[in-house]
């Protein structure tokens, strides 16, 4: 980590422009995207425990707890994580079954943690409540997947549950329809899959979001916040497992 940036403590949340993110290794083009705006990107390698279509994706091998925590589960750790980040490895292993792979599929959004926690590893679950941590319990296992988080207190979803479940605790939620997003091998993909801040307000989006039918509604949702979206690829909005921001300009 250079002097000019810091790791970013509010997961998902960055404060200023983003340094880093981690992804996908296979997204060679998202990569090349981000790389071309300045961004560096930490290569997630694909995890043979996982389902083919789903092995590269950074949201089901790492999940960023407050402050520089990194759950985990791949091999071949990079060195920018290992310098700037404590690593704890899942005790938990993964499986390429549904739910068995989405053991740190999860987020957190402000002071609360969304997940399935029948699902979620129990370290990340015991941390939580050490933190002070609320957790949201959503039916959804794909919990980081199907979330994209905008502020502490706004995010956006195609998932019922998660839905009705983050409303109660207060938290603006704008629900888009399912199955607009492109997840290959799979029937479709998740709007937390194909995005990621890259700013405080700026939204990478993995694709046009004029491909999808919410695109007014989407857009409308971002300016409310004051969040400019920022598409990558040319293409029909693509859920790559996140673009997880990690480390930010420290001004």
């Amino acid at each position: 980590m250079q002097q000019s940036e810091r790791v970013i403590s509010n997961p998902n949340l960055p404060e200023h422009n983003v340094t880093t993110v981690a992804v996908g290794a296979r997204y060679k083009e998202t990569i090349g995207a981000l790389n071309r705006i300045g961004i560096k990107t930490i290569e997630i390698p694909d995890n043979d425990n996982l389902n083919s279509c789903l092995s590269g994706h950074a949201d089901l091998n790492l999940f960023h707890f407050p402050k520089n925590k990194l759950f985990f589960d791949f091999d071949n750790i990079a060195g920018d994580l290992k310098d700037n980040f404590q690593l704890i490895r899942i005790k938990g292993e993964s499986r390429k079954e549904y739910p068995a792979d989405c053991l740190i599929n999860c987020l957190t959004v402000g002071k609360h943690l969304i997940c399935n926690p029948d699902f979620t590893d129990r370290q990340i679950l015991i941390d939580a409540e050490k933190t002070g941590l609320t957790v949201i319990p959503v039916n959804q296992g794909y919990a980081k997947c199907s979330v994209c988080p905008l502020t502490d207190n706004a995010l956006i979803t195609d998932d019922l549950s998660i839905f009705r479940s983050a409303e109660k605790f207060s938290i603006d939620v704008l629900l888009i329809s399912k199955g607009s997003i492109i997840l290959e091998g799979m029937n479709y993909g998740f709007i937390g899959g194909a995005t990621g801040k890259t700013g405080k307000n700026k939204l990478a989006v993995n694709g046009r979001l004029d491909s999808h039918p919410d695109c007014n509604k989407i857009i409308d949702f971002l300016y409310k916040y004051n969040i400019t979206p920022v598409e990558l690829i040319n293409d029909v909005i693509t859920d790559i497992g996140s673009i997880i921001p990690l480390l930010e300009e420290s001004r």
